[in-house]
């Protein structure tokens, strides 16, 4: 796979999804689709790219209120800001407010394979999956680039960004080797946590169980594809029937981002608009 990652100053773990191989051997056009993690820290550098490179022109954020109040996202002018929350209040593992620190995490010791089959099978966390996946096959491409966001752009980001894929028609294995990237900003970090456990006399048990909190790892998004293969028939009754995304709507936004091994597409970014600033 292609290196999609995107430089920046302080946006951490942010890559283009464009060049992933989609339906009827279209490839996704670059520059439209955007994940990443928490914007609180961007730079203006990090601005100026977002603007001129990409014409962003939607931001959405799937962190809860208590993460958006403690560390919200670095205002852009003339830049649609959405929150869409996945789950409505923290959850440790996932959410990363100040009271989920790693004392929290370690006490709970949490599983992710329940918290990502819980984001596919809970109804409310499944109509926010939705709202969110809608909120980017809606968007006039022709304005820019969509950017989604949750804190560290692992779990929900990395679960909204599955969705999408799934619904351009590209298939599971590219989608866990995009997943599977976060690990080359992520590990490093999860490293470090893990020394800090071992370093305060934790076991090598609980030391792993923190460290695992910030990986991305097959078995994680694994499980919230078996939890949609176990209600439905096939990916498409999930995208139907699971995040009430019509098929019409799929056919516009594959329409909108995906371009043919020659580099055709229907829709171009519109040039960057002055005056956006941090």
């Amino acid at each position: 796979m292609c290196d999609r990652s995107i430089g920046f100053d302080r946006i951490q773990n942010a890559r283009d999804l464009g060049g992933l191989r989609a339906a009827d051997g279209r490839v996704i056009a670059p520059g439209l689709l955007i994940r990443s993690a928490n914007l609180a820290e961007a730079t203006e550098a990090d601005v100026r790219i977002l603007r001129e490179k990409y014409h962003l022109a939607k931001i959405i954020d799937l962190r809860t209120e208590a993460e958006r109040r403690e560390k919200p996202d670095a205002a852009m002018n003339a830049v649609e800001h959405l929150p869409i929350p996945i789950f409505e209040a923290g959850v440790a593992g996932i959410s990363h407010e100040q009271q989920n620190g790693s004392a929290q995490l370690l006490a709970i010791l949490p599983k992710m394979e329940p918290l990502y089959r819980r984001m596919v099978t809970e109804p409310s966390c499944r109509e926010n999956l939705g709202r969110a996946a809608r909120c980017v096959m809606e968007h006039d491409f022709s304005r820019g680039s969509v950017l989604w966001h949750c804190t560290e752009g692992k779990d929900r980001c990395g679960l909204l960004s599955a969705v999408l894929l799934l619904a351009l028609g590209t298939d599971r294995s590219a989608i866990m080797e995009d997943y599977l990237l976060t690990n080359r900003v992520n590990a490093p970090k999860a490293e470090r946590y893990a020394r800090q456990m071992r370093a305060a006399g934790k076991s090598e048990m609980e030391a792993a169980a923190i460290r695992d909190v910030f990986l991305a790892k097959r078995e994680y998004l694994d499980a919230a594809f078996s939890a949609i293969d176990a209600q439905f028939s096939d990916a498409d009754a999930f995208l139907r029937d699971g995040l009430s995304l019509s098929e019409e709507l799929i056919d516009r936004f594959r329409s909108s981002v995906l371009e043919s091994a020659a580099g055709t597409r229907s829709v171009s970014p519109k040039p960057a608009r002055n005056g956006d600033v941090i």
